[in-house]
């Protein structure tokens, strides 16, 4: 009698759970795996939005990469994106790594400096890309204002896209921050002790001890960086729609561009978008590789 009411209840229980998630599986499904499979599709095929698609095989892949009267930024949009990510993944990493332990340092006020660097995370992409093209305007601009000067940075092809760097830098430091100091509590207080017993100072330590214990948090925040700089279009959308001189025009913002032609080009644009997934796919596998051949190698 017992295990057929207990059976009954587990029944219960399972079918409850079931009936919880099932509004968001059939979510996902519907908005996110459905657009998924009618891109990779799309990409296939030659459609101008006015006519019906046309099959063409692999004939969007092939043109993207060869036919630069067709497409003459796909080349330069990737290698901008590049750019873009190496301007701003490793710098990111290594502040979020200096503020993070200096956090961890039992400064005081540790709750108000972290609530303060959070802030830009939770804020609206098109807020923040409203204030950053304020402070720097060449001439009511807060930062021109401080320098004296009247130095346009987003009108300048080489000073353009090392801003909207800096800017994304800023923005992401506020998560990087909180994940990586929830890592470094997470340290073995003994290791700093040890430390401290053989005399290291803040940065032998820091080296030594921190970086190593938390390198688990560094790949996952340089993947997540890594994914998030490839996908880069907020600020550019913004700030400079991809000048001066094409400058900013990054990979996602060319995808946008060929949905937004006078007679849109959907199966290129889902080519290029699905180029891209098989990028991030490759380069975060030889991230995971190598770190894993890194721990290999020191065990």
């Amino acid at each position: 009698m017992r295990g057929t009411i207990r059976k009954k209840f587990n029944r219960h229980n399972e079918l409850s759970g079931i009936l919880f998630v099932l509004p968001l599986i059939i979510y996902f499904l519907i908005f996110q795996v459905m657009p998924m499979l009618m891109a990779f599709g799309i990409s296939f095929t030659d459609w101008k939005i006015i006519d019906k698609p046309k099959f063409v095989g692999l004939t969007n892949y092939i043109q993207l990469f060869t036919d630069s009267y067709l497409y003459p930024y796909f080349w330069r949009s990737l290698l901008t994106t590049v750019i873009y990510i190496l301007l701003t993944v490793p710098f990111s990493i290594a502040i979020t790594l200096v503020v993070s332990a200096i956090l961890n340092s039992n400064i005081k006020g540790e709750g108000v400096f972290k609530t303060i660097f959070y802030i830009p995370s939770v804020t609206a992409g098109a807020a923040v890309a409203a204030t950053w093209k304020f402070m720097v305007d060449p001439q009511y601009g807060l930062i021109n204002q401080i320098l004296g000067t009247n130095f346009s940075l987003l009108s300048n092809k080489y000073t353009a896209l090392p801003t909207l760097a800096f800017m994304s830098v800023w923005g992401g430091l506020g998560y990087n921050v909180l994940i990586m100091h929830a890592a470094m509590k997470g340290i073995n207080k003994e290791l700093y002790d040890a430390a401290a017993i053989d005399g290291a100072g803040f940065i032998k330590t820091f080296f030594k001890v921190t970086i190593p214990s938390v390198k688990p948090i560094i790949l996952f925040l340089s993947v997540t960086s890594l994914i998030g700089g490839f996908q880069a279009f907020d600020q550019m959308y913004f700030m400079t729609g991809g000048g001066p001189n094409k400058a900013t025009l990054t990979y996602m913002y060319q995808v946008y561009n060929l949905v937004n032609l006078e007679i849109p080009n959907m199966g290129a644009a889902s080519a290029m978008s699905y180029i891209l997934l098989l990028i991030i796919l490759g380069v975060t596998a030889v991230q995971f590789f190598l770190a894993r051949e890194r721990g290999e190698d020191r065990e």
